[in-house]
């Protein structure tokens, strides 16, 4: 619960940059309640007097992206998704990128929008890097959500038990959001994907390469990794196979 919480602080802190360039967030909405004569606590907010239609539709194109990425970034990356799904939510990461960001500089070219304040005390190193930095920020938000979490969920709603079977080796991971002691083949994801094994488990396998079952989830869009099963082999020369 505390790694998606700082998830999204980081993401989002990390999406101002976008913001402030293209004006999404105006001061304005630092303002948040205030109390009438009656003693009440009414929320006040700078949303519907300072952003205009064009600032609200970024808005809610790029929160989304932000949230929906979260679970993936901080959570346990133990689904798979189909090579298809993956390609596909590659394109449409990059179609989705490709549109805001010509959109977004039609407006700010036409005056529709206009840049944070900050955005002007900006220097030119900065802006560049904010105008190369953030749709590539945007792209990978995107394709975590397009190509993991949406598959995730549809899996949660809609998915059979099957056990399948993929040669692996051990390996010992890093990193603050990655499990220690891993499983991995060379044919999956090794990015965004990752096969976590108890420590004890870890320490009785081969330390070369062999045959692994796995407990999944499946459905159309992938797979979910839910554990190891207690059968392995050590690898022979038959080519991998699935259960």
């Amino acid at each position: 619960m505390n790694h998606a919480f700082w998830g999204l602080a980081l993401s989002v802190k990390g999406m101002l940059c976008y913001a402030q360039a293209f004006g999404t967030i105006p001061p304005a909405c630092v303002r948040t309640t205030r109390t009438d004569c009656k003693g009440l606590c009414m929320k006040r907010t700078g949303l519907k007097s300072s952003m205009n239609r064009h600032q609200k539709v970024l808005c809610v194109i790029l929160l989304p992206m932000v949230i929906l990425s979260v679970p993936q970034i901080f959570g346990p990356k133990n689904f798979l998704p189909n090579p298809e799904v993956a390609t596909i939510a590659l394109y449409l990461s990059a179609f989705v990128v490709i549109v805001v960001s010509l959109w977004a500089g039609y407006l700010l070219h036409t005056g529709k929008i206009t840049p944070d304040p900050q955005w002007h005390s900006f220097g030119l190193g900065k802006k560049c890097l904010t105008f190369i930095g953030c749709p590539l920020l945007l792209w990978i938000m995107c394709h975590l959500s397009f190509g993991y979490t949406v598959p995730r969920i549809w899996t949660m709603l809609d998915s059979e038990a099957r056990t399948v079977a993929y040669q692996v080796t051990k390996n010992r991971g890093g990193g603050r959001h990655s499990c220690s002691y891993q499983l991995e083949n060379d044919q999956l994801d090794r990015m965004y994907f990752e096969i976590c094994v108890p420590r004890d488990f870890w320490y009785r396998l081969p330390d070369g390469p062999f045959i692994a079952t796995f407990k999944v989830e499946q459905s159309p869009l992938g797979m979910t990794f839910k554990g190891t099963g207690v059968n392995w082999a050590p690898f022979s020369s038959e080519p991998n196979h699935k259960g």
